[in-house]
């Protein structure tokens, strides 16, 4: 913005200008064009396998095979651990863990939300008392 005041300063000493606005919106397109043409023409800078590998950021962020089978298996237990509850409870709880609000399963239901939030603990607690601990806090 300062660049466009100055350059607008420097041409009225050199001539007359009838609308100062739109000459002034005139000057920061085109400085803000040559700002992005600067930036694009940069040179690309290459880096150094063995410096990038020292950032990180070539190794790859997917999970290994043994993580993913240990996260299925632990899917599993829980949906097994679930299933194993009544039909009622498991449907609210999964339905709370989904990113309902108590209120919102509670209209759906057709329940109060006192109800929804005590199926929602017996479902919790089922899970931590049939759950191995270690597997809880994963």
């Amino acid at each position: 913005m300062q660049e466009a005041h100055l350059r607008l300063f420097a041409y009225q000493r050199s001539a007359q200008v009838r609308n100062a606005n739109s000459l002034l919106r005139l000057i920061l397109i085109n400085l803000s064009i040559t700002y992005y043409h600067r930036n694009m023409s940069a040179p690309i800078l290459f880096e150094r396998i063995d410096d990038l590998d020292a950032q990180g950021t070539l190794i790859d962020p997917a999970p290994d095979p043994e993580r993913t089978l240990a996260a299925e298996q632990h899917l599993d237990r829980v949906v097994r651990l679930v299933s194993a509850m009544s039909p009622r409870t498991c449907q609210i709880f999964i339905a709370q863990r989904g990113g309902y609000s108590y209120e919102e399963v509670a209209a759906a239901f057709v329940v109060k939300p006192r109800t929804v939030e005590k199926h929602v603990a017996a479902a919790t607690s089922a899970l931590k008392d049939l759950m191995p601990a270690r597997l809880w806090q994963a």
